[in-house]
């Protein structure tokens, strides 16, 4: 077993666990509210993870590094098929009013909100490098197949959510200056990394205060909510390490894409579930429930990625 790797993703989690305590705190005493959560939210998802992204592409070019951006790419549309067809099996229509939500809950895991936050904690900044382009499928795909299990159709608008995302804007303007190698000057490049160093104590402290403003324990009555979270936080991940082991993924690439894989539900699925109106109580508490659980899960199943 990689005991070097374990040790570094207790020690991730655990640092993060006490920002979500103190983020929990903060909401008890009332110093954030849910104006405020949602606002930071708003904040992190648009500005602080974008400039993240950029942050990763700054950087010399690796022909290395290229391939494996391309090979990340594939994985997260592995990871994601994997999710769409485990859900299809085992989430039946059938007498089952919330199969939309549960099916998004198993396929998309949070990738920007808790993988971005993880990754770099871990690893720094050549893990987002490779993750973004795992958040490219998701943003794809949750704007597409997303919209489509949630409606039954689709239309140009949500193409168009995207492209013209915060998050693809930086990605494609990272790539620009990755691929060309453009020098970015050093008093354009420091603001943007210290931006970005923001990215893993400000999503705890949101997670903590989503947690506190949260009914745990009635979500926890929900009798289908533990396949679910099954489903998302074990098979997702089991069934791509198995994948990544076959393909002979390199080491990193596939590590990330695991870690990916490990992710809670996303927060994109509650804001769906809320637009749509599909139960968005349930999806609050499939949010809840996984953020909690994974963080004993994720440095439990790397752990295990590491013995194989």
């Amino acid at each position: 077993m990689d005991t070097n790797l374990t040790a570094i993703a207790a020690k991730a989690i655990g640092q993060m666990m006490i920002m979500v305590i103190i983020g929990i705190g903060g909401y008890k005493l009332g110093l954030i509210g849910d104006k405020e959560r949602d606002a930071l939210t708003k904040f992190l998802l648009n500005l602080i993870c974008p400039m993240l992204i950029l942050n990763s592409y700054m950087q010399g070019y690796d022909p290395e590094k290229t391939r494996g951006l391309f090979l990340s790419l594939a994985m997260g549309v592995l990871i994601h098929v994997i999710g769409i067809l485990l859900g299809m099996i085992v989430i039946k229509k059938e007498n089952n009013p919330d199969w939309q939500v549960e099916r998004m809950a198993i396929v998309y895991g949070n990738v920007g909100f808790m993988g971005m936050p993880l990754m770099s904690a871990m690893f720094g900044i050549d893990a987002i490098f490779y993750l973004s382009a795992i958040n490219l499928v998701y943003v794809f795909l949750i704007w597409t197949h997303g919209v489509l299990l949630m409606t039954g159709s689709m239309d140009r608008s949500n193409l168009k959510k995207v492209f013209i995302s915060p998050n693809m804007i930086c990605m494609a303007i990272g790539i620009l200056i990755y691929a060309l190698r453009i020098p970015v000057p050093q008093f354009i490049a420091s603001p943007i990394a210290s931006i970005s160093n923001c990215v893993t104590p400000l999503a705890m402290l949101i997670s903590g205060a989503i947690i506190a403003s949260s009914n745990f324990a009635e979500a926890l009555k929900h009798k289908r909510l533990y396949l679910v979270t099954v489903m998302r936080l074990f098979a997702v991940p089991v069934l791509s390490a198995v994948c990544l082991r076959v393909l002979h993924i390199p080491y990193m690439v596939a590590l990330i894409t695991f870690t990916a894989a490990a992710c809670p539900m996303g927060s994109m699925v509650t804001m769906f579930a809320i637009e749509h109106k599909k139960n968005p109580g349930y999806a609050s508490g499939i949010f809840t429930v996984t953020t909690v659980l994974s963080l004993i899960t994720i440095p439990a199943l790397i752990a295990l990625y590491g013995m194989f």
